[in-house]
């Protein structure tokens, strides 16, 4: 992963932790993880190595992006 892409994971791994903790119950890390690759697909902001990792992370979560 490209040093600007590693970032861009670590900033959105801090919002998922703060997400998590204020909207405890309200939200989980898979809903979190399909809205974040949602946005970032729909406004062009997904590198190939993004996709990848954050496609990787859905999948752990259990979350199929072939059904969405």
């Amino acid at each position: 992963m490209a040093l600007r892409d590693r970032d861009v994971m670590n900033l959105l791994d801090q919002l998922e932790l703060y997400v998590l903790e204020k909207g405890t119950g309200r939200v989980s890390q898979a809903e979190f993880w399909l809205f974040v690759f949602k946005s970032m697909n729909s406004g062009e902001l997904m590198t190939k190595s993004l996709r990848d990792h954050l496609t990787y992370k859905l999948k752990s979560l259990g979350v199929s992006l072939s059904q969405r």
